[in-house]
């Protein structure tokens, strides 16, 4: 079982609150879940601005403890939520790709750099080779262009490359479906990014021939 919690937050108390990137928005919410040192934390989060207010996205193995900003609303989601052939789904994800780093005489290091992907047919291969892990197929997929993100953490500057990918998707392996949505898609996770949105959709109807 997982729980979805959504919170609505006034621009206005997200400002008195330093509530000012999603690493700030991450310590915030980590705060709902507490749990023993050195655990980490088992929750996804996904943030929009919607007019004058922030709507925060939580999903949850481990029911919320609210907190004392915003308006909280919290719901199960139980297994028969994961019983469907067909999702639309959105994912605003973190594209990446590990860039090879050779030395000067042209060998080939161990450790490699990772950069944004910024392509749109990289794009949709990324996405479609995501799903697959996932135990997915991808039917059909559309994205915004891709924005770059700013964090603070620890007094040092990060970014992120964000893209929002919308489209459907079909089962294939449910095991690995539901771990997905358990676990997120790709990396940043920790950051708002990887949270795989879900609506279930009807199967097409076999076509009768002759």
């Amino acid at each position: 079982m997982l729980y979805l919690t959504r919170i609505r937050v006034s621009l206005l108390e997200a400002a008195q609150r330093q509530f000012t990137d999603a690493y700030a928005w991450h310590q915030a919410i980590w705060r709902a879940f507490p749990a023993p040192s050195g655990q980490p934390r088992d929750f996804l989060m996904r943030i929009d601005r919607r007019g004058g207010t922030f709507e925060v996205l939580v999903l949850s193995p481990r029911k919320p403890e609210i907190q004392p900003w915003g308006t909280w609303e919290i719901r199960q989601i139980r297994d028969q939520f994961f019983q469907f052939d067909r999702y639309a789904f959105s994912l605003r994800a973190n594209p990446t790709q590990m860039r090879v780093v050779r030395g000067p005489d042209g060998t080939r290091r161990k450790n490699g750099r990772r950069t944004g992907i910024f392509q749109p047919e990289a794009l949709r291969r990324w996405i479609a080779q995501k799903l697959e892990a996932a135990g997915c197929r991808l039917e059909s997929v559309s994205f915004d262009p891709p924005v770059r993100e700013h964090f603070y953490r620890k007094g040092r500057r990060g970014t992120h490359l964000r893209v929002d990918f919308r489209g459907i998707l079909r089962v294939q392996d449910r095991a690995k479906f539901v771990e997905a949505v358990r676990q997120g898609i790709g990396r940043a996770r920790a950051f708002g990014f990887g949270m795989l949105l879900l609506q279930p959709l009807p199967s097409p109807s076999p076509v009768a021939v002759g």
